[in-house]
Order: structure tokens, then C-alpha cells, then sequence
């Protein structure tokens, strides 16, 4: 029973996911071009380890700070001191972050790059730093934790460098780093929407634990509208990469026309008629959804330059 409320405390639904991520990028853009890369696999799963290790404490902290606000906005999905004592709660993040530290650590010395320690390091020290200060504050969080979850996809390209030996592997290689640096955007820029939507969706405890959240200072509609921007903005880059990257490939066009950019055109227009919380919550879900069916693009993606 404790190790299902732990899974539920660390989210265990976004470290799969992110750890999916991860591994399309590695086996479908950096492995399947057979190009020659810094990471062997037993390094690359240990990068991924180190990686959910940290996530995971990362969520661990933020629940733990956001006890009394959570009670408020979702009573139901409170797991500290009603599952897990906050005690415990300490004892695993302090666990797990170290853990995620020590094997990024060790994984950077590996492949002779001492100061890849670091981002570990600074990603454990953010994540506390979000959790105790930043989350409350107008954008400064939301833009946080969005800019970790496109790091989470960067760091893959970080550690695992492609090492081309001829010309048409250069320009697959620039190619490849290309589209990598391109989900990164677009992971940052939908994560960032959703990050505002729950924002609006928990502004009544968020409000009472005095945060200063970007609905609670400039207003619900404000919010509203600025996430409807940036899901403008997002639908612009999904349009651009479509006809300047990927040209007239039908599968690849369908796929992302149905399972991403409709439903993000569908999450604005959600966006704009929203008014209760429960609407909020229809949207967030929906936002996560098109996260995963970009992440399940790698293949299709990967395939396409594969075959240009």
C-alpha cells in the first residue's frame, strides 16, 4: 500500500513519460542514423536514472511546501501526512535527490567531462529553489519548471554528442540536433500554457496561502489570454516546422495535424469559453495529452529524415 502512494507522491505517470522521451531520442534520432555517439547504452541508462531520480525528488519537495495549498485545491490527491508523513516525505527526497546527483556525478567523470556534474547540481538546486520561493511568483515558476522539462529533452543531446565521419553524417547530425532543439521548444512553450491553466485552475488556495500567481495578480481573464497566446504562438511553430522542415510528407503531416495541432487549436478555443475550474481541468489534461502524442512523433519524425 505505502509503495502505491509513493509512485502517486512522485508522479510516476511524468517520469515514464519523460523517460519515454528520452529514450525515442536516443534510439530513434541518435542511434538510428548510426552515427557514433559519447554514451554507450548501460551510460545512457544511467543518465535516464539519474535523470528520474531527480524529477522525482523534484516532486517530492514541491508537495511537501504545497501541503496546505493542496488541501484547498485538490483534497483529494493530497498523499504528505495523509499517506506519507512529511517526515518520510524528507527522508525520500533527500534520497532520491542525492541518489540522482551522485549518478549524474559519476556519469559526467565517465565520459571525461567533470563539469557535466554541475547540471545536476544546479537542476536539484532549482527544483528546491521552485518549490520554496519561485512558484508563486508571476511567470518566473511557470517558466521554471517549463525550462526543465525542455532540459529533460536537451540533455539527452548534451551527454550523448553525435561524432559524424563524412559529410552527409554532418548535415544529418545538424539535421538531427535541429528537430531535437525543436521539441525542446515546443515542449517548453505547451508546458508553459498548462503551467498557467493550473495556475488559474488553483487560484482560490493559491490565493489564501498568499501566492502571487500571474491570475492572481493580473486577473483570471489576463491569464486566460496569455495562455491563449502562447497557444497561438505554439500553433505558428507547429505550422512552420510542418511546411519548412518536413515539406509534403502525408504521414507525418496527418499525424501531426490530428493529434497535435488540431487539439491544441481545440485547447484555445477550450481556453476562450472557459470559466469553472472544472473547465481548467479538461484543458490541463488535454495540453498533457498533446505533450505525449509529441512525444510518440520521434519515430514518425525520425523515420521521415531517415528516408529523405
Amino acid at each position: 500500500m505505502y509503495l502505491k502512494y509513493f509512485f502517486q507522491l512522485v508522479r510516476w505517470k511524468n517520469l515514464v513519460l519523460i523517460a519515454l522521451m528520452q529514450f525515442l531520442i536516443k534510439f530513434y534520432f541518435l542511434s538510428n542514423f548510426e552515427f557514433a555517439t559519447t554514451l554507450t547504452y548501460s551510460l545512457f541508462y544511467l543518465l535516464v536514472f539519474a535523470t528520474i531520480c531527480i524529477t522525482a525528488s523534484g516532486y517530492i519537495i514541491n508537495d511537501i511546501y504545497d501541503y496546505k495549498i493542496d488541501l484547498i485545491n485538490k483534497s483529494n490527491k493530497v498523499i504528505i501526512e495523509k499517506y506519507i508523513s512529511i517526515k518520510s516525505s524528507k527522508k525520500l527526497y533527500f534520497v532520491l535527490n542525492t541518489l540522482g546527483v551522485i549518478l549524474g556525478a559519476f556519469l559526467s567523470f565517465k565520459i571525461n567531462k567533470p563539469i557535466y556534474s554541475l547540471y545536476f547540481v544546479i537542476i536539484s538546486a532549482i527544483l528546491f529553489i521552485y518549490s520554496k520561493y519561485l512558484k508563486g511568483r508571476v511567470l518566473i515558476g511557470n517558466i521554471t519548471v517549463s525550462l526543465l522539462l525542455a532540459l529533460s529533452i536537451l540533455i539527452v543531446l548534451i551527454f550523448d554528442k553525435m561524432h559524424p565521419i563524412n559529410l552527409k553524417q554532418i548535415n544529418l547530425t545538424n539535421t538531427t540536433q535541429h528537430i531535437i532543439i525543436i521539441y525542446a521548444i515546443i515542449a517548453f512553450l505547451i508546458n508553459l500554457i498548462r503551467e498557467i491553466v493550473k495556475d488559474i485552475e488553483d487560484v482560490n488556495g493559491d490565493y489564501n496561502n498568499n501566492l502571487k500567481t500571474l491570475p492572481i495578480i493580473f486577473g483570471r481573464k489576463s491569464a486566460k489570454n496569455v495562455a491563449i497566446f502562447l497557444g497561438i504562438l505554439s500553433s505558428l511553430t507547429f505550422l512552420f516546422i510542418v511546411f519548412n522542415k518536413l515539406k509534403i510528407d502525408t504521414i507525418v503531416f496527418g499525424y501531426i495535424f490530428l493529434l497535435i495541432f488540431s487539439p491544441l487549436l481545440y485547447s484555445i478555443y477550450l481556453l476562450n469559453k472557459a470559466k469553472k475550474k472544472k473547465h481548467y481541468t479538461k484543458i490541463s489534461t488535454l495540453l498533457k495529452i498533446i505533450i505525449f502524442t509529441g512525444v510518440l512523433s520521434i519515430p514518425l519524425i525520425s523515420n521521415y529524415f531517415l528516408n529523405v
